[in-house]
């Protein structure tokens, strides 16, 4: 049984320092970012002018740019030396990156804030990879998706405490010393847990390593193409990158400018996202068993189909808030009866999120080649930051056109029909190809 399986792993020496050093990241990357969003947001914080619909998802983009960038030469790193020396110097790198934010929060720098986001980028660039394809060096193939489906759990929990700290704490009196010193302190936690996991040796050590990161770019999208096996589920997934990057970017002016809250309402949607998405990764890992678990991603492809749909039906018809207008406290509008309906449809496309993505990523790790597979599954760091940053701008493009914010949640609903359709075609194809299509 997975649950069994994901039980075991966590006291392994193999899969728990991974699982804290991924969560610890994954808090602080959140505690940064909803910290800067919050200080922008609802105090009024500018850089060059610009206002909130445009800076903010200016920031976000500022975080996923270098990911774009550094992701397919990180990967071609992660085959040619030990992924886990690699993850050992990138959460070391991470302590002197949040000595700089910590530091921009103090002076109330956004511009220095917003080169750290990009340098942090560059960090979870070379990160990543080393973390995806070390997972099938130091698990066994059984246990790949509860292995995934705890770390993905873990992770939206993070990012969970991340928000809620970074959002109520920098509005603190002696906020910024506070979000600082918890950032760094993470940090140093992070870079201890690191340290214990066991080697994942290079699968490619005597590959020539060249430092044109652009050209790197176009060679790992070339091979990708070539094993469309491994590229099917990695875009599948950029999705599920997609719906989040767009959830955390229209959060804060949806709470504020549809529904007329304050910002601990943000917290608390962002919660409801967060948990939801995370109930679904570990109901998967806990049901999935060693079989095929696509069906999961077909079930959560439809629940957002749904759920994203009924939140744009119920906001459709409400009125602007006025600039300047009193905001509802987000227990109150939590508390209220009518609005029961709305944090449902948040809470269960959250966890079709989660249903969705693990057995995609599962999959990628488990079909790629062993001596490529740190730069196959680069790409797709590579093509989730495209899609992230396409959701970030989603805002952006909102208010460009003209368009009210509900538009956003019609627009997440149509691409999940397609993403829907494309699942439920491959998986009838891979069944009737194959009694295990993974």
């Amino acid at each position: 049984m997975s649950a069994r399986i994901a039980v075991n792993l966590i006291g392994q020496r193999r899969y728990w320092p991974m699982l804290v050093a991924q969560s610890l990241g994954a808090f602080n990357d959140n505690f940064f970012r909803y910290a800067l969003v919050t200080i922008v947001t609802f105090q009024s914080v500018s850089l060059f002018g610009l206002d909130a619909d445009l800076l903010v998802p200016i920031a976000a983009s500022a975080f996923t740019l270098p990911i774009f960038l550094f992701s397919a030469f990180a990967g071609r790193v992660a085959d040619k030396f030990d992924r886990t020396r690699i993850m050992r110097f990138t959460k070391f790198a991470e302590i002197w990156l949040m000595l700089i934010a910590a530091a921009g929060f103090i002076l109330r720098e956004p511009l220095l804030l917003l080169i750290t986001l990009f340098f942090m980028g560059v960090q979870s660039a070379f990160f990543a990879p080393a973390k995806n394809s070390a997972l099938p060096t130091l698990l066994e193939p059984h246990e790949l998706v509860p292995g995934n489906a705890m770390i993905s759990g873990m992770l939206n929990i993070s990012v969970l405490i991340g928000i809620g700290f970074g959002t109520v704490l920098i509005t603190r009196e002696f906020g910024p010393q506070i979000v600082g010193g918890g950032l760094v302190v993470m940090a140093i936690i992070g870079w201890i847990s690191i340290r214990q996991l066991p080697p994942a040796p290079a699968s490619n050590p005597d590959m020539p390593l060249s430092p044109n990161f652009l050209w790197e770019i176009v060679r790992v999208l070339r091979s990708t193409l070539n094993h469309l096996d491994v590229l099917r589920p990695l875009l599948g997934a950029a999705w599920f990158w997609m719906l989040a990057a767009s959830v955390v970017t229209l959060i804060p002016n949806f709470a504020r400018s549809v529904l007329g809250t304050d910002e601990t309402a943000v917290l608390l949607f962002s919660a409801l996202f967060t948990i939801g998405a995370a109930i679904g990764a570990i109901l998967c890992g806990a049901l999935a068993g060693k079989g095929d678990a696509l069906p999961f991603s077909v079930a959560g492809a439809i629940g957002l189909i749904f759920f994203n749909l009924d939140v744009a039906l119920i906001t459709w018809n409400l009125p602007p808030v006025p600039a300047g207008a009193e905001l509802i406290p987000g227990v109150d509008f939590v508390s209220d009866p009518s609005n029961r309906r709305l944090l449902i449809d948040l809470l269960l496309a959250a966890v079709s999120a989660g249903l969705f993505v693990v057995p995609l990523q599962a999959m990628a790790q488990r079909r790629a080649p062993a001596d490529k597979r740190g730069r196959l599954l680069a790409a797709g760091g590579l093509i989730n930051a495209a899609t992230a940053t396409l959701g970030q701008f989603t805002l952006a493009g909102l208010a460009l056109l003209g368009l009210p914010l509900q538009s956003a949640f019609l627009y997440l609903a149509g691409v999940s029909l397609i993403v829907a359709v494309v699942a439920f075609i491959r998986m009838m194809k891979l069944r009737g190809n194959s009694p295990s299509p993974s």
